[in-house]
C-alpha cells in the first residue's frame, strides 16, 4: 500500500529498507504495537531481534565494530521502524544518536573503544538527561550541578522528561560545572550510569509514549569519575549543539514513517468503509483529506533525505534541520487528526492505531525542540 519511497536509494539502501520493512511486518504487527501502549511495555524483544540483525552499529565505523554507513541508512531504519512502532525507533535512535553519535562526536578515544563495541552490538541503551522543571526549552539554564570533589565530581538536581533512563546503560547527563559563568559557557556533559547510588527514578503517567514512556529523575550527591566527562570541561553546550542537526534529523524520519503508517490505516478504512451505498474513499471529501496527507508525507520524506545527504556530507545545516523537524512534526499532527476525522468514531478506539499516533503526533510538536523554538532558529539563520 505504501507508495513510491526510492528517492534516489542505490540498491543496497533499497535493500536494507526492504529488510527492515519485512522485519516490521513479521515482529511489530498492529497487535504487538498495541499491546505496548494499552500495557505500557517496551518493546525491548523486538529491540533485542532487531539488535541481532547489526542495525545498531550502521553509522558506527567498522573500527568499533559497525557498518561505517551513514545517515541515510540511518533514516531509512528508523523511517521504517516507526511504522510499525515509533517507540521502537526512538529506543534504536537513543542508542545510535544520542549514544553512539554522542560518543564519535565529543567523546575519547578511550570511550569509544569501550562503548562503540557494545552500542553496535546491540548490548548497550542510551538516553539523553537534559530537560528539567525549570529548563525546557530554555535548554542553558540547566541547574544540576556537578562539582569537582578529588580525582571524580558529585551531581546534585533534578531532570524530567527523561525518557528511557530507566532502561539505559548510561545516560549524557547536562550539568552545570562553573555557576559563575555565561549560561552557555558553564556547562560539562557526563557519561553516567542510572543505577548509580543516589540516582532516583519515578515513572511519570502521560498522554502518548506510554510503551517506553518518560520519567523524574532526582541526582543526590551522585559520584562520578574524571572518565566519566564527556568531551571538555565547560564545554558541554558546543558539545550539544554539535549533535542538535541529528537528533533533529532522526525525529524527522520517524514522524515520517509513523505519518505514512496514519495515512495507510486512514486509506484502508476508506476502502473498506460502506456508508450511503458505497465506499467512503468515493466521495470527494474524503478524497481531498487523503490528498493531503499524501501530499503532507511525501514532502516530509523528501525534506527528511535531503537532510541525511546534507549530514553525510559535512555541510552545515542547521536552517533545514530546523526546517525538516518543524515541517515534519506537524505533518504527522495533521496526517493523524485528519485521520481521525475519516475513521469517525472508531477513531476513538484502540482497534485501529489512528488513536495512538494523535496522541504521540500531538508530543513530537513539543518533543526535541517545540514548533516556537525551530521558526525561530530558522528566523535567525535568515538573519532577522
Amino acid at each position: 500500500m505504501r507508495g513510491d519511497r526510492d528517492f534516489g536509494f542505490t540498491d543496497e539502501q533499497m535493500m536494507l529498507r526492504e529488510s527492515v520493512r519485512d522485519f516490521v511486518r513479521r515482529e511489530v504487527p498492529d497487535e504487538y504495537a498495541r499491546r505496548c501502549d494499552r500495557e505500557r511495555i517496551a518493546p525491548l524483544d523486538a529491540f533485542d531481534k532487531m539488535a541481532d540483525l547489526g542495525w545498531l552499529g550502521v553509522a558506527i565505523p567498522e573500527q568499533y565494530g559497525g557498518s561505517g554507513l551513514g545517515f541515510v541508512e540511518l533514516g531509512i531504519i528508523q523511517e521504517e521502524l516507526s511504522y510499525g512502532l515509533l517507540e521502537l525507533a526512538v529506543l534504536f535512535y537513543r542508542a545510535t544518536v544520542h549514544g553512539a553519535q554522542s560518543l564519535l562526536t565529543y567523546g575519547s578515544e578511550a570511550q569509544r573503544q569501550k562503548y562503540l563495541p557494545l552500542i553496535a552490538a546491540g548490548k548497550f541503551k542510551s538516553s539523553m538527561s537534559l530537560t528539567e522543571p525549570n529548563a525546557g526549552s530554555d535548554a542553558a539554564g540547566v541547574q544540576t550541578r556537578a562539582v569537582r570533589d578529588g580525582d571524580g565530581f558529585v551531581i546534585n538536581g533534578a531532570k524530567v522528561f527523561n525518557s528511557q533512563v530507566d532502561l539505559a546503560d548510561r545516560t549524557v547527563l547536562v550539568t552545570r560545572t562553573d555557576p559563575k559563568a555565561p549560561a552557555h559557557e558553564g556547562i560539562s556533559l557526563f557519561f553516567v550510569d542510572p543505577r548509580s547510588p543516589g540516582v532516583t527514578i519515578e515513572r511519570l503517567e502521560t498522554l502518548c509514549f506510554r510503551s517506553v514512556g518518560t520519567n523524574r529523575v532526582t541526582y543526590e550527591n551522585v559520584r562520578v569519575s574524571e572518565d566519566d566527562l564527556l568531551g571538555t570541561l565547560n564545554g558541554g553546550w558546543k558539545h550539544l549543539m554539535t549533535n542538535l542537526n541529528k537528533e533533529r534529523f532522526s525525529l524527522a524520519a520517524q514522524v515520517t514513517g509513523a505519518a505514512q503508517a496514519a495515512l495507510d490505516c486512514a486509506l484502508q478504512y476508506a476502502r473498506d468503509r460502506v456508508q450511503f451505498g458505497k465506499p467512503i474513499g468515493k466521495f470527494q471529501a474524503i478524497q481531498h483529506k487523503l490528498a493531503d496527507m499524501q501530499i503532507a508525507v511525501h514532502t516530509s520524506r523528501m525534506l527528511t533525505y535531503d537532510l541525511a545527504r546534507r549530514l553525510d556530507a559535512g555541510i552545515a545545516c542547521r536552517k533545514e534541520a530546523s526546517m525538516a523537524k518543524v515541517f515534519t512534526s506537524e505533518a504527522y499532527f495533521r496526517v493523524a487528526d485528519e485521520g481521525m476525522q475519516i475513521l469517525g468514531g472508531y477513531s476513538m478506539t484502540p482497534d485501529f492505531p489512528m488513536e495512538r499516533h494523535y496522541r504521540d503526533s500531538r508530543l513530537m510538536r513539543i518533543g526535541g525542540g517545540s514548533s516556537e523554538v525551530m521558526r525561530t532558529s530558522i528566523a535567525k539563520d535568515l538573519g532577522l
